[in-house]
């Protein structure tokens, strides 16, 4: 009797295709009105340019008076000792400009109010829309030692 013939070769690995480059691809902004409701403010999403790191992001409500003043909302830190939110009221970009400003959409007076979210000095929530941001956790610790299982 005759051995059973050996298995198949495996097949070949997945063809990996490269990320598509057309402009249909890329992700674009919204359209947002010109204005709004009497009340209402403009949330902005900023990228500043982290060179040689990562870009770092925030929202950005602007004030009704001067389009580069507003509010500020970001998560700083670092993924070895993890992030914690923060808010800049009355922040001038003009002293730290974005590399780019990216309308969202507007927010309707029901939930903001623009003279306590610019003068407020404390960083707790003054509005709804501010309640609602405090609900998102912010990141945690994420960097693993060399093993993978333990946090440093």
């Amino acid at each position: 009797m005759l051995p059973p013939p050996p298995p198949p070769p495996p097949p070949p690995p997945p063809a990996f295709k490269a990320p598509a480059t057309n402009a249909s691809s890329t992700p674009q902004a919204p359209v947002v009105p010109e204005s709004c409701a009497a009340g209402g403010l403009l949330l902005e999403l900023i990228k500043h340019n982290g060179a040689p790191f990562n870009d770092h992001w925030a929202y950005f409500i602007r004030s009704i008076s001067n389009p580069s003043v507003g509010i500020v909302y970001e998560a700083i830190g670092d993924v070895r000792s993890g992030f914690q939110r923060q808010i800049r009221r009355n922040h001038d970009l003009t002293s730290d400009p974005p590399s780019s400003r990216i309308l969202l959409q507007w927010i309707d007076a029901t939930f903001v109010n623009e003279e306590l979210m610019l003068h407020e000095q404390e960083p707790i929530p003054v509005c709804i829309f501010e309640e609602s941001l405090y609900k998102v956790k912010v990141p945690e610790k994420t960097l693993n030692d060399t093993t993978g299982n333990v946090r440093i």
